[in-house]
């Protein structure tokens, strides 16, 4: 049910469009109904000889009939497009929703979901949304109105038939359900199969280099291989269980078949219904099963369609992984004030920071070090809202950062980490990424401070040059000082610098520590580092054990 609410939702806006092809294919399917009849009127006919039974005209009748083919033809096209264009809404809007919620969880969220699981989701279970309205609602809406037609014109020409018939049918579906929840377990588990051998493919592609160093090209790809052919196994076990429902079904309208040849042939049972009456009867029975079970395949489909999109619900509605940029109340801009009050925090049982305390205040430099794995990048990942501490608090101007709203606090903190992260796009681009408007002058005077100037001056098209994905044609280095400009391009009350100086040469990072000292006086600037050599003696010293 939840995954019709989902669908509902997200098919909202386009409900008059949705309404206009339920009614043009309401009236293709019931004209489906009329060419049994034209049957039975015709062997009628041609048995009353020259007496056209009950006078029917039958050009009148056949030019109507053909009017109608006509109009069902036309209507039919439309159907089909108006189908196809709200489901391949429905999958971008879906992918947009997806994508939207993902962006606005917490931090934390990532550290258990692989990046190649969520874009496999994103990509190939949602793609199957796509279908959605082709692939089930028409098949479904259109085999259901056909049934209930089928069964009245039966009911008209032979109700004790009918009853017979749909005995038949009606004893065959349990077999058919017991089919559909293997094959939907089996389509979930594969799909879980292909997210986690894509996460594979997308990891080792991200670690590319990593791969070709330590020559483990076998071993990714021999792990891609494991995971893939497990999922193929679920899905090769799913194709066998719907093997065995077709092919139940088939048996039950082989007997059923061979029913109606009994009834409509037997003395006993063919004197109440006329030559062209057996016939048109035979027809709609045929049709009334086939619609059965095209319905089953239907049924099919939504299990496998419910599978995949399962996890998309999940995370789209969990409304306590999305609540993280709701409005807690407005601030000002911050002055830079920091302070951290009897800060603990850990991952599950191993406490990484125990009654952690410190201040500093607006204009200082505090240098935060320690040892690998003591937890500066945590303090860092505290103070932007990433990680919410586990006991005490964490300040800002004397307010607590539970009660702010996080994405105020972190539009005053520029941020630079160890492994700096850049965009496919120009180095503008990049630098300016927040959309905030600067001058040409400031920007000039920012690449100056950050040391970027230097080596985008000697690009063939300086700040418009294009880079790759993740800044992967730029140095280590040069990617440092691009991520700085950025964070200066902010104009932050607070300057974050996590082992941001890691990448540098020395000569380079002496030069840079002077620049920001001179630039940032009088704001609030955090550096954590273990390599301290070149950095300014004008800062607060808190060290990590």
């Amino acid at each position: 049910m939840k995954h019709i609410k989902f669908i509902l939702k997200y098919s909202a806006k386009n409900r008059i469009k949705l309404v206009i092809a339920l009614a043009c294919l309401s009236f293709v399917s019931l004209s489906n109904l009329i060419y049994p009849w034209l049957f039975k009127l015709m062997i009628d006919s041609l048995g009353a000889g020259d007496n056209n039974p009950g006078g029917l005209n039958i050009p009148l009748i056949t030019g109507l009939f053909g009017g109608v083919i006509l109009l069902s033809t036309v209507l039919g096209y439309f159907t089909n497009v108006l189908m196809q264009e709200l489901g391949s809404e429905l999958r971008n809007d879906v992918r947009s929703g997806f994508f939207s919620s993902l962006l606005n969880k917490p931090y934390i969220f990532f550290k258990d979901e692989p990046v190649g699981g969520l874009t496999s989701r994103a990509t190939e279970d949602i793609g199957k949304l796509q279908a959605i309205f082709t692939g089930l609602v028409v098949p479904v809406y259109q085999n259901t109105l056909f049934i209930l037609g089928c069964l009245v014109l039966m009911l008209m020409l032979n109700p004790a038939a009918t009853g017979i018939v749909l005995a038949i049918i009606l004893s065959g579906l349990p077999l058919m359900f017991y089919f559909s929840k293997k094959i939907k377990l089996l389509a979930s588990e594969s799909q879980k199969g292909h997210a986690s051998a894509n996460a594979v493919m997308d990891e080792s592609l991200t670690g590319i280099r990593e791969v070709k160093a330590f020559l483990l090209e076998k071993l990714r790809l021999g792990k891609y291989s494991d995971r893939s052919s497990s999922a193929l196994e679920k899905e090769m076990q799913s194709s066998r269980y719907q093997a065995k429902s077709t092919q139940s079904v088939f048996m039950i309208v082989s007997l059923m078949l061979l029913v109606i040849f009994y009834l409509g042939t037997s003395k006993s049972s063919s004197g109440s219904w006329s030559p062209g009456s057996a016939v048109a009867f035979y027809f709609y029975a045929y049709s009334l099963t086939m619609a059965f079970l095209s319905l089953g395949r239907a049924y099919t489909s939504y299990n496998s369609i419910s599978g995949a999109t399962g996890r998309i619900v999940e995370l789209i509605g969990n409304e306590e992984l999305n609540a993280e940029a709701a409005a807690k109340g407005e601030i000002a801009r911050l002055n830079g004030r920091v302070e951290f009050q009897n800060v603990s925090f850990g991952y599950g049982d191993k406490i990484v920071l125990n009654d952690v305390s410190f201040s500093a205040g607006a204009g200082d430099w505090l240098l935060i070090t320690g040892p690998s794995g003591s937890g500066k990048s945590t303090i860092a990942n505290l103070m932007l809202g990433f990680y919410t501490a586990q006991s005490g608090k964490v300040l800002y101007d004397g307010i607590n950062m539970d009660s702010m709203n996080i994405s105020d606090v972190r539009k005053n903190i520029g941020y630079v980490g160890q492994e700096a992260v850049l965009f496919e796009g120009t180095i503008r681009e990049n630098i300016l990424i927040t959309g905030k408007e600067i001058s040409e002058a400031r920007l000039g005077e920012i690449l100056r401070i950050s040391m970027a100037d230097k080596f985008i001056d000697q690009l063939p098209n300086g700040l418009d040059t294009k880079i790759a994905e993740r800044g992967i044609t730029l140095s280590a280095g040069q990617r440092s000082r691009i991520a700085i400009a950025r964070a200066l391009a902010i104009e932050p009350a607070i300057l974050v610098l996590d082992e941001a100086n890691s990448m540098l040469e020395e000569g380079l990072e002496a030069e840079l520590w002077k620049n920001l000292y001179e630039a940032r006086k009088d704001k609030t600037t955090i550096i954590f580092s273990h390599h301290t050599e070149t950095i300014p003696e004008v800062y607060k010293h808190f060290k990590l054990q």
